[in-house]
């Protein structure tokens, strides 16, 4: 006899967990931008470098909180419909 194929679980938990920990380095380049804009002799380069991390890490973030959110949906659908 046959055993049925299992499907691979998806890292939905580790996926939400990313995007949260997106969260703590989006704030790590807010710190960071602080720190250099309270110096009298800032490196406006240094402080537009954070700004892009920082817009890079939110359209990351973004993504992976939408696409989590569309998968969960996805499923319940899927379980709702075959109850």
């Amino acid at each position: 006899m046959r055993e049925p194929k299992r499907q691979e679980a998806l890292p939905i938990g580790r996926t939400a967990r990313l995007a949260y920990e997106i969260d703590v380095l989006r704030g790590a380049c807010c710190r960071a931008a602080n720190t250099l804009a309270s110096n009298k002799n800032f490196d406006a380069d240094e402080l537009e470098e954070c700004a892009q991390l920082d817009e890079a890490l939110y359209q990351a973030q973004r993504l992976l909180k939408s696409t989590v959110r569309s998968v969960m949906l996805t499923r319940l659908n899927r379980r709702s419909r075959a109850q």
